[in-house]
């Protein structure tokens, strides 16, 4: 079986070696950023699926024009922005989240695409066509067809397994950032309520630290802290006056130590339940919590 008169089997074969070249690059590029090894990618296998399916099917739909540098650019430009605008939504409306968020930058499109992105693409198109398939297309005939396809089978049965389980964790995440959204918001009520703080909003930017992924005995140690820094508050008011007198405030004290700890149990217990699967995800995409939260405002808005 061939496509745009190319073997399906070679098609495969370059999906997967740009799938481990896009995993290579994302990886060394977010490691360096952190200075610490981030396993990227939605699987926990070393592949960027993006990258394999943006490489592949850019030099499928653009062969005909490969000597026309121009042509490719603007191929290169417009197919891979495209293919990453699609993905991006369908992760999006899959998994109730974003997986990457463009809305920081300028000349963006509902946070999926962005200029200087896209424009990166078209320089990226070029080099596909003048050097990584050269290299890629040598490398996959190195290897006599009846061993590749053997080794394809392999790596499909594993890809296969390990999507289906990123998948599974990527709908527990989903789960737990709403657990962990509606116990914030719980929080939130009642502190404003208790007139600890004027605003909600700043009740929200005290907690907010909370939600960053962090090792469990840090996040232990935080939520100690922010547990710590809201008993001196209501202290604090209290000696100056603003609110409660002396008969009610033992029982208002002895309430909202009751709220912080059963807030901080419940928290670590949802910390504690998640697997290696999707504490792997979480270091590899630390904005998912957030891009959680801006998509379920958005869309209790609407």
């Amino acid at each position: 079986m061939e496509i745009a008169s190319v073997s399906l089997y070679y098609i495969i074969s370059w999906f997967f070696v740009y799938s481990f070249l896009g995993w290579l690059w994302e990886t060394a590029y977010v490691s360096v950023k952190k200075k610490k090894f981030v396993n990227r990618g939605f699987i926990n296998g070393p592949l960027c699926t993006i990258y394999g399916m943006g490489a592949v099917s850019i030099y499928l739909i653009l062969k005909p024009f490969e000597s026309n540098i121009f042509i490719l650019y603007i191929g290169g430009v417009l197919v891979a922005t495209i293919l990453e605008c699609i993905t991006g939504w369908l992760m999006e409306k899959i998994f109730h989240t974003r997986w990457w968020d463009y809305s920081h930058r300028k000349y963006n499109f509902q946070g999926y695409i962005s200029l200087g992105t896209s424009l990166g693409w078209g320089v990226f198109t070029v080099l596909l066509f003048k050097i990584l398939q050269p290299a890629v297309s040598w490398f996959t005939h190195l290897y006599p067809q009846k061993v590749g396809k053997i080794a394809l089978i392999v790596i499909i049965i594993l890809y296969t397994l390990d999507f289906i389980t990123s998948a599974f964790a990527a709908f527990g995440l989903t789960k737990s950032f709403a657990k962990v959204e509606d116990l914030m918001e719980d929080l939130t009520q009642y502190l404003h309520s208790s007139k600890l703080y004027e605003t909600k909003e700043e009740i929200q930017e005290r907690l907010g630290t909370v939600r960053n992924y962090i090792r469990t005995q840090e996040a232990m140690e935080r939520l100690s802290g922010k547990r710590q820094e809201l008993m001196e508050r209501f202290e604090l008011l209290f000696e100056e006056k603003r609110f409660l007198d002396n008969d009610s405030y033992l029982v208002k004290k002895a309430e909202m130590e009751q709220r912080l700890d059963e807030f901080v149990k419940k928290y670590m217990d949802i910390r504690k339940k998640q697997n290696i699967v999707k504490k792997r995800m979480i270091y590899a995409y630390p904005e998912l919590k957030n891009q959680f939260k801006k998509y379920r405002k958005k869309h209790q808005k609407e």
